[in-house]
């Protein structure tokens, strides 16, 4: 196993230089390489990576800036390994962390795994007090510190470790941040792959942060949760609402003390006791216990306000996350990057700055006066292909549905008296036209007259499409729908491709309720296309549509992503 370091940076040379020197450390004897990513930062980290090169096998990426989330999956793009590890710049590794993940991985392998995080004693007291809130049984269950007693544990990306087929399959991590982490676990479960909690496998976690920044980051914290609550609400936890039900039992003991009722707030006074005492102990240190009621005070009013924020947004507002919290979206703008392997240092390319786009397609593309990009859509049978395609058709979007379009192409003169020669008179119905059952009752078990009638009949169907194309031609970007998009090759004349997903049953039911068949028979039909994985790892969208309200959210947000491009 070869595992490669991820690390994304931004303005944070001094805390590269720690890392690495820690990296220098280690027990591990086994290759690995370290792959730098600098997110757009003003102050780079070159010179701290140039002075490792000799020592690791290292590799520096500039790239414009794109948020913590694009740049590991920048990283993992360029890694060599088969098995990538993600830190974030502010940790500090312990000597034995790579001989544990190793071990680990050979006795109980698992797709994607997560650590825990530590506090170093030169922490600073703040420092230690907000590592204690973090990761403490008393604030958060213990789950960032190790005690993750779940059937299903979400790693966090300052300390996790994703194969390199289970990103291919994923695409890594999406665009949102904070919340980039349990949401790739997620999309991870429905793909069919596993995560674990590695309890020996942990780090230092240094968080260089102050009070105002971690009442911020907590804060971004809770607008995320209910975001990924409203995408994946099959996953949602009563938990997650326990920081809210804090913050308004709190305000509620205060407005009964008017009432001369005072025992509810007694109980918040001896939970801070609590609080304190369980941190000076375990920091030895009554004023990091002290910081430590801060701490708390900080995580539960910051992350509690925000859920509480999100959730009335998003679920009563009907609030798109990406207009209510733009500060929690990065918009991917990899445009340019440098790279430095050993000695070399190029010069660093200017970036393109990106352009506003006009509201109307139409206009977009005239503006431009580009050829218009080809989107590709496919999906299994019973995974809805029909119903997004539609949708896309209806926001104005021109969609070219194959098989619709084929049978129009199969009653062309030309084609049939092709098809006629090649497989006899018999194969035709009334009003000499091709009877589809009778010629698909030919060709379903029989490779060889298969290709004979695709052979026939996808030269006149692409030869139709690029007219189609023609007559489109003023739009920014079109919808090419196809079952057999990957089967048939023509998935390499696509700028990209979605791929439509959804649970088997709900597949199978959907079909059993479309056509008369059997469930057997739908069961055969599956076997015989290619796997959703296969598809997913050559497509750059993937719509879960399993629910269609969540289905119209990825939607969107995909057409908002084709308009900035």
């Amino acid at each position: 196993m070869y595992f490669s370091i991820i690390i994304p940076v931004y303005n944070r040379p001094d805390e590269i230089n720690e890392l690495l020197e820690s990296l220098l450390l280690t027990a591990y004897i086994g290759a690995y390489e370290v792959v730098i990513v600098e997110d757009g930062s003003t102050i780079t980290c070159e010179e701290v990576v140039l002075k490792y090169s000799s020592t690791l096998n290292i590799s520096y990426y500039f790239k414009a800036n794109s948020g913590p989330g694009d740049s590991r999956n920048f990283g993992m793009q360029k890694a060599k390994g088969d098995y990538f590890i993600i830190f974030d710049s502010d940790c500090i590794i312990p000597k034995q962390y790579l001989n544990e993940v190793e071990n680990e991985l050979k006795s109980n392998y698992v797709d994607c795994f997560g650590g825990p995080d530590k506090a170093l004693k030169s922490f600073s007291n703040i420092q230690k007090a907000i590592n204690f809130t973090m990761t403490s049984f008393l604030t958060t269950g213990g789950i960032r510190g190790g005690s993750e007693k779940l059937n299903k544990f979400q790693p966090r990306s300052f300390n996790m470790g994703i194969s390199k087929k289970a990103f291919l399959v994923s695409k890594g991590f999406g665009n949102i941040h904070p919340g980039e982490d349990p949401d790739l676990s997620i999309r991870l479960w429905k793909l069919g792959f596993q995560t674990r909690l590695l309890t020996a496998a942990y780090v230092y976690h240094k968080r260089r942060i102050d009070w105002d920044k971690f009442s911020i980051q907590v804060s971004k914290f809770g607008k995320a949760r209910p975001i990924l609550n409203s995408w994946y609400p099959e996953y949602s936890k009563i938990t997650y609402w326990f920081p809210s039900l804090f913050v308004t039992g709190f305000i509620v003991s205060f407005v009964l003390l008017f009432t001369l009722f005072d025992w509810a707030l007694k109980l918040y006074f001896i939970y801070f006791v609590f609080i304190f005492i369980v941190s000076s102990i375990q920091n030895r240190s009554p004023f990091i216990g002290l910081l430590s009621i801060v701490a708390v005070w900080k995580q539960f009013f910051g992350y509690g306000f925000g859920f509480l924020e999100s959730f009335f947004k998003i679920n009563f507002l009907k609030q798109q996350p990406q207009i209510a919290f733009p500060e929690l979206f990065f918009k991917i703008n990899s445009n340019a990057e440098i790279a430095i392997s050993s000695n070399a240092i190029p010069e660093i390319k200017e970036i393109t700055p990106t352009i506003s786009q006009p509201d109307s397609i139409v206009d977009q593309a005239e503006k431009k006066s580009i050829k218009p990009k080809i989107i590709g859509l496919t999906g299994g049978i019973g995974s809805g292909k029909t119903t997004v395609a539609n949708y896309f058709h209806n926001k104005g979007v021109p969609v070219y549905i194959s098989d619709t379009e084929a049978k129009k192409v199969m009653a062309f003169p030309e084609i049939i008296s092709q098809i006629v020669t090649a497989f006899g008179d018999e194969i035709l119905g009334d009003n000499d036209t091709i009877n589809r059952d009778k010629l698909s009752s030919i060709v379903f078990n029989n490779p060889e007259k298969l290709k004979q009638l695709n052979a026939i009949v996808h030269p006149a169907v692409k030869k139709h499409f690029d007219q189609w194309v023609v007559n489109n031609k003023n739009f920014p970007y079109l919808v090419k729908e196809a079952a057999i998009l990957f089967e048939s090759g023509s998935y390499k004349d696509c700028d990209a491709i979605i791929t439509i997903t959804a649970p088997l049953e709900t597949r199978i039911d959907r079909v059993l309720k479309r056509d008369t068949t059997t469930r057997e028979k739908v069961l055969q039909r599956i076997n015989n296309q290619i796997t959703d994985a296969e598809r997913i790892a050559k497509s750059q969208y993937v719509i879960n549509n399993e629910d269609f309200e969540q289905t119209k959210i990825q939607m969107n947000t995909i057409l908002d992503l084709l308009k900035e491009k």
